[in-house]
């Protein structure tokens, strides 16, 4: 059996901008400072994470969870509006829906959600699209902060709620922090879109039977339901 774990933004969904904004934004709003580093110069690439950094850079350990708390809040007003107002921008990756669907019922295939960003904000941003993830493992900030802890605990609730044992795993993402983080677990890393230079990347969902062959997995996994 073979774990096919994805990202969220950037991966699933075209939303990396406007997330980015919202989220910087919220920041700008309840710390009153201005988040001007690129999100890949923190040392952990999750919601969670970024926030607990800059709370120590700022030296506002004293006020640490009324800030987690406000930037969420915030933050997911922010997107929740956003998306009422910009629902036709809101777009999976090309392939991705069609994707999600087909592995779900796929008998060689378990499917988990692993993301940097809250389940919240996450599930909210699958449902706009389109996706329907019922029976999906999800793991997300809202679990843990680093990236390798929040993909082990999706795999670790994928392996609960199927009862299966993987023989691979492989993670689907768009950033160098997802890359890094399945070199932390020892998973294999596929690349989506430009972002990241890997030996196996593809520009999107739409023609996914040749992410099979690139994984060598085209035989295995020719099975599908009808």
């Amino acid at each position: 059996m073979y774990l096919f774990m994805l990202d969220v933004d950037g991966t699933l969904i075209d939303s990396y901008d406007f997330d980015s904004e919202c989220f910087r934004s919220a920041i700008e709003e309840v710390m009153g400072i201005q988040l001007t580093d690129e999100l890949g110069a923190f040392l952990n690439v999750t919601d969670i994470g970024i926030l607990e950094e800059l709370i120590e850079q700022q030296g506002m350990r004293e006020n640490r969870m009324k800030i987690l708390r406000d930037v969420k809040s915030v933050f997911l007003t922010k997107l929740r509006a956003y998306i009422a107002s910009n629902s036709h921008e809101l777009q999976a990756s090309p392939g991705a829906i069609q994707f999600v669907n087909d592995m779900k019922m796929h008998p060689n295939v378990v499917l988990a959600i692993a993301t940097g960003g809250w389940e919240e904000s996450a599930r909210m941003k699958l449902r706009a699209a389109g996706f329907d993830i019922n029976h999906v493992s999800f793991a997300s900030c809202s679990d843990a902060m680093t990236r390798s802890e929040i993909m082990a605990l999706a795999a670790f609730r994928a392996k609960q709620d199927t009862g299966a044992l993987f023989t691979r795993r492989v993670y689907f993402g768009d950033g160098e922090w997802d890359k890094m983080a399945t070199n932390t677990l020892g998973y294999e890393f596929v690349a989506v879109g430009n972002k990241v230079q890997h030996h196996t990347r593809i520009p999107n969902f739409a023609h996914y039977d040749a992410i099979f062959g690139k994984l060598g997995l085209s035989d295995m996994l020719k099975a599908k339901t009808a």
